[in-house]
């Protein structure tokens, strides 16, 4: 992504580097540690299993004993639905499998060995933090503009842990707690944070895990009016991986389909849920009528007009015709000045680009 300063009828004053949205993490969840026996009975269901495992941690207790020896696939899918839904267990590192006679041991293993009575304490905390945040949703609002209200909270009030991403261990910068409490997260706990408040608001979340073009990363999904989104929180934030910032958060990544999010990553196997993500309706620049099919300037002019209060002008381009084509009329050929009968551009303009998501911001 790159951004330009750009003045009138006179060549380019200067280039600066800019990337629209924050550099991501190198978080990864805690890691299973298993031991399958070679013949197994399952008698309990893994919704049976995950309820069990729901009680022993709403309790702060990391161990979960089953009077019957478990298949590790029972096991492993009841896990995932616990770290789906129930994000606010953010001690959660890993866990393990034993399996004696004819008992089997689900004990989770503990993010820096917190004692029960520090988790019940900061798992206070956290929903607190949760609640203050809910409390500030305007009631009137509908689902998309929940979302994206706390989509900008999170960005507005956490800074990206950057001296985190290369630790090879697991902190409290990954989960819900560094996000919302502590202001300090990577991907992970961007993505935590944003599920379990969207939870608690009654809209589907959850967390998916891949290999992006910056590294190992986590995002969101989220259905809304029947249809399935894709959100990625820690990328719409300004603060770049080096420390730098840009101006404002973005919303590149808020609300888009499959086709758009694999222009970046791909994603992890095995995960609770990967949806099928179609539609973009509820994406953020069709919302905001800013979804452009090709170069024209009479859209752009509108859009530049309907800009006027912020003289910031934010398009998405459905794909990479329309979008180079912009780029290049409007500020190689210069085209941008005859748009000023739609809005005063004045002598000088700013303009970034997001050439993978096909976005252009004008400032005037």
């Amino acid at each position: 992504m790159f951004g330009y300063r750009f003045r009138k009828r006179t060549a380019l004053l200067a280039v600066t580097a800019a990337v629209i949205g924050a550099a991501l993490s190198g978080c990864l969840p805690g890691q299973n540690s298993t031991s399958a026996p070679e013949a197994s009975v399952t008698a309990y269901t893994s919704e049976e299993v995950f309820k069990a495992l729901e009680d022993s941690l709403s309790e702060y207790s990391d161990r979960t004993v089953f009077s019957a020896r478990l298949e590790q696939d029972t096991i492993d899918r009841a896990v995932l639905e616990i770290r789906h839904a129930h994000p606010e267990y953010f001690w959660i590192n890993g866990y393990s499998t034993t399996m004696s006679g004819s008992e089997t041991t689900v004990e989770f293993m503990t993010l820096n060995d917190y004692m029960p009575e520090q988790l019940r304490e900061m798992h206070g905390e956290l929903m607190s933090a949760v609640n203050d945040v809910i409390s500030q949703v305007p009631t009137s609002l509908g689902e998309y503009e929940q979302a994206l209200f706390v989509h900008d909270y999170i960005v507005n009030n956490t800074s990206y842990a950057t001296d985190k991403v290369s630790l090879s261990y697991n902190g409290l910068w990954g989960n819900a707690y560094g996000c919302l409490v502590d202001g300090s997260a990577v991907c992970q706990g961007y993505s935590e944070a944003y599920s379990l408040i969207l939870q608690k608001l009654g809209i589907e979340c959850g967390v998916c895990t891949g290999q992006s073009i910056r590294g190992r990363h986590a995002w969101n999904y989220v259905k809304m009016y029947g249809d399935y989104y894709w959100v990625d929180v820690t990328w719409d934030d300004p603060e770049s991986e080096d420390g730098s910032t840009l101006d404002k958060l973005c919303h590149n990544y808020f609300m888009i389909n499959d086709e758009l999010l694999l222009r970046t990553r791909s994603l992890d196997e095995g995960q609770y849920l990967i949806p099928s993500c179609t539609s973009m309706d509820r994406n953020y620049f069709v919302m905001k009528n800013a979804y452009l099919t090709d170069y024209n300037t009479d859209e752009i002019g509108r859009i530049l007009a309907e800009s006027a209060d912020t003289r910031l002008a934010e398009m998405m381009f459905r794909d990479k015709a329309g979008f180079d084509k912009a780029i290049d009329s409007l500020f190689g050929n210069e085209e941008i000045w005859e748009l000023s009968d739609y809005a005063d551009l004045g002598y000088d303009l700013n303009y970034v680009y997001d050439d993978k998501m096909y976005i252009l911001e004008i400032s005037y």
